[in-house]
């Protein structure tokens, strides 16, 4: 059988890299990949936005490119990033524009609690990483009097090559945040300091005014240093983003070879062994005790670094997750698999 011929539909242009990385995660199992993105990209386009057009997928012309693109590439499958409908004129164009029978498939990335009011179902599947979004979806189909699609939990990843792995040195019995420090995880953070718990913060709105240089955005190469030189690291979902799943850095922390923590959610076991490959907690003083045990059990500490990095490099790369995409959608063995 020839490599299938994926089309990948999202925002390129994203301060995540998951568009990028699911593209590449494609190719790494042998596909030939078009990526056609749902934002301005012309002049004109970006001028039509200006004239209040509409945006992204509300405007005409971005939808006319994007059809063309996709009947001049001829895909054998669509799938389309973080939406679990479409606005009816775009699933007309999208549909008209594909070979009969080739299947379109969602991938959501982000918590709702309702499908926008304009979209139409269209997809054969959906795939969800965070099970709050199940009775929003089960809801939009029952809507429009449809059954549900097929939906099927599939969570985020993590590209190795961004986050990559060294043999972590002696670490510091420090706790760290690396990311947007919103004024919601300040006041997480105040409650974790209260409890003793040694905890250094760096990203935009940190708040160092003599280090300034930690109030930055960092590079995914500098996230991992920082994940590493670090007993282990706070993860904090954004509300909203997350509820019962996990956000990308669940992945990318281990990927660097440092220890995650994360807050005891429904979905966290489908993904990681609590207590032996991530430190899942309750609350601030939850987190604190378990924080203590590790750091006076240097060799639990060690084969956590060890278990968590085996989990994500076996389960939980951009390329396995294109594999089970492949494989639901064309048969395990029935298409050219490359290594992850």
């Amino acid at each position: 059988m020839k490599p299938p011929r994926i089309a990948l539909l999202g925002k390129s242009r994203s301060i995540l890299s998951w568009y990028e990385d699911a593209l590449e995660g494609f190719r790494l199992q042998g596909c030939e990949v078009a990526a056609i993105s749902y934002q301005a990209e012309s002049p004109s386009e970006r001028l039509s936005q200006k004239r209040g057009e509409g945006k992204e997928l509300h405007n005409p012309e971005i939808v006319r490119r994007s059809a063309s693109q996709l009947a001049a590439f001829s895909p054998d499958l669509v799938l389309v990033l973080n939406k679990a409908g479409l606005p009816a004129p775009v699933a007309e164009a999208w549909q008209q524009s594909l070979r009969p029978s080739v299947p379109m498939v969602g991938w959501l990335c982000d918590c709702f609690n309702e499908v926008p009011r304009d979209q139409v179902p269209v997809f054969e599947s959906v795939y969800y990483f965070d099970s709050h979004c199940l009775g929003a979806l089960r809801d939009f189909h029952a809507a429009h009097h449809l059954d549900s699609p097929i939906l099927r939990f599939l969570p985020l990843a993590v590209n190795p090559a961004r986050y990559p792995f060294l043999p972590p040195a002696r670490p510091q019995p420090r706790l760290v945040f690396a990311g947007k420090c919103s004024p919601h995880r300040h006041l997480k953070f105040a409650e974790i300091r209260a409890t003793g718990l040694p905890l250094d913060l760096y990203g935009p709105g940190s708040g160092h005014l003599l280090r300034f240089w930690r109030n930055r955005r960092l590079s995914p190469a500098t996230l991992a240093a920082l994940y590493r030189s670090h007993l282990a690291v706070l993860n904090l979902p954004q509300p909203g983003n997350t509820e019962n799943g996990l956000n990308l850095r669940a992945f990318e922390i281990p990927a660097a070879g440092g220890i995650g923590t994360y807050p005891d959610v429904s979905d966290l076991p489908l993904s990681f062994e609590p207590g032996k490959e991530i430190l899942v907690y309750r609350d601030a003083h939850d987190l604190a005790g378990q924080f203590a045990a590790l750091r006076d059990d240097p060799d639990r500490a060690r084969a956590m670094v060890e278990a968590g990095l085996a989990r994500v490099r076996r389960d939980h790369t951009f390329a396995a997750r294109a594999r089970s995409v492949l494989e639901d959608a064309f048969g395990t063995g029935n298409f050219s698999s490359a290594k992850d």
